[in-house]
């Protein structure tokens, strides 16, 4: 493999992030590979809110944001003074650019003069480690971000189609056609994106990278007899965000209990849902029943994995058209053969084959739900039978192994001698 002379920077919102475990690993992937990454994001994470085995990413990585008074503002006025002087047409023409892209909200050019301020005072970092291409994951502040450092440094931007596009389109024509290449998480993606930016030959550099994630740290671990309880437990891991469809899960353990169907449930996330979330409990009286534990990091999450005797998540399309894209929480329980049930939605049959490798019911219905839940709730042998074909899966489809050596042979097919021809 022909590994890129000059390094790659990866930029998200947050980096690393508790709910996105998957942009870390592929960094540390691809580093195990010989590539040199510079990590780096808009805002610098808490530290004391991130798994044990994210923390270290903090220390090597370059941010914007929080900006401290008073050594860091003057820092960033001046590092947008060097470049008004040393580069003004690269300067004002990608503002000019960024700003006047056609059909636009008011709101959404605000958004961008920010994303470009961010960029701009990224620069001077990205240049001192001599970065040749920028590699953002999601479309949207992120992308932005990148596509401005591309455009004021002269090297090359790509990025990752994840689900946000689906609600939130900032520039997202621009970055499509600017882009060097586009990876999507899922066929569901790269149509959707085709959809909304049509154009010839934008199909072919858009490529189908998944998700993944090692499986040697999902294993299924077996149980001993006094850790095996007579009441099956479900489990729930998620932002408890709209489109994650939380609420139908309890909707669903109500008709369960009103059934008279043996379970229990663990909720475990946090987000602008939960309220929701436990008023509903608390309306049917199911607090016995479920339990809510907030946001978990990866080391305890495991253990609720090892616990579970399946997973759901009711992934629904939210009512401004926000929808998942593969959700890496299912990944997970799969890979440590946890049986699960999910929606129709976007990506996720491409990762559930519904009846071999997990259960699939149509989305914002409980009843589907309930009635699937109890299939598994009273079958343990099909249980055993789909989560050992849930990891087949993963192992054959989903190992990040596989799925970096196809991001790494994209880096290698678009950016090796690119960007020093680009600079000539």
């Amino acid at each position: 493999m022909s590994i890129p002379k000059r390094p790659i920077a990866y930029i998200a919102q947050t980096f690393p992030a508790l709910t996105q475990t998957f942009v870390y690993r592929e960094v540390a992937a691809l580093e195990s590979r010989g590539f040199e990454v510079v990590t780096c994001a808009i805002w610098r994470p808490d530290p004391a809110r991130l798994s044990a085995e994210a923390k270290h990413w903090v220390e090597r990585s370059v941010y914007v944001l929080p900006v401290s008074w008073p050594l860091s503002w003057p820092r960033f006025l001046a590092v947008h003074l060097r470049y008004m002087v040393t580069r003004p047409w690269r300067y004002w023409s990608t503002l000019f650019f960024v700003l006047t892209r056609r059909g636009e909200s008011a709101h959404n050019r605000l958004r961008t003069l920010f994303h470009f301020c961010e960029a701009v005072y990224l620069a001077p970092e990205m240049e001192r480690r001599d970065v040749g291409h920028v590699h953002a994951h999601f479309t949207i502040n992120a992308a932005t971000v990148a596509l401005v450092l591309a455009r004021l440094l002269g090297i090359s931007f790509s990025f990752t189609a994840h689900n946000i596009f689906f609600s939130d389109r900032l520039l997202l024509t621009a970055k499509v056609r600017e882009a060097r290449f586009i990876v999507a998480i899922s066929e569901f993606t790269k149509r959707f994106l085709l959809r909304l930016v049509p154009g010839d030959g934008l199909a072919d550099k858009i490529h189908i990278v998944h998700c993944g994630l090692s499986p040697e740290d999902f294993v299924p671990l077996p149980r001993s007899s006094s850790e095996v309880s007579e009441t099956p437990n479900i489990l729930f891991v998620a932002q408890l965000s709209e489109r994650k469809g939380a609420p139908v899960l309890v909707e669903a353990c109500r008709l369960l209990a009103e059934r008279d169907v043996a379970f229990r449930c663990t909720i475990v996330g946090d987000g602008p849902q939960r309220p929701l979330v436990e008023r509903l409990i608390a309306q049917y009286g199911l607090e016995g029943r479920i339990e809510m534990t907030g946001a978990l990091p990866q080391e305890r999450l495991r253990g609720h994995l090892a616990r579970a005797d399946l997973f759901a998540l009711p992934c629904i399309t939210a009512r401004d058209g926000d929808m998942d894209g593969i959700p890496v929480s299912l990944m997970e329980a799969m890979a440590m053969e946890v049986p699960v049930v999910s929606t129709t939605v976007s990506g996720i049959p491409e990762l559930i084959e519904d009846g071999k490798s997990g259960l699939l019911v149509p989305e914002k219905d409980a009843l589907a739900l309930a009635d699937g839940l109890q299939r598994l709730l009273t079958d343990a042998a099909r249980r055993t039978r789909l989560g050992k074909a849930g990891r087949q899966k993963i192992l054959d489809e989903f190992d990040i192994r596989r799925n970096v050596d196809a991001l790494a042979a994209l880096f290698e097919e678009y950016l090796v001698g690119w960007g020093r021809a680009r600079e000539r």
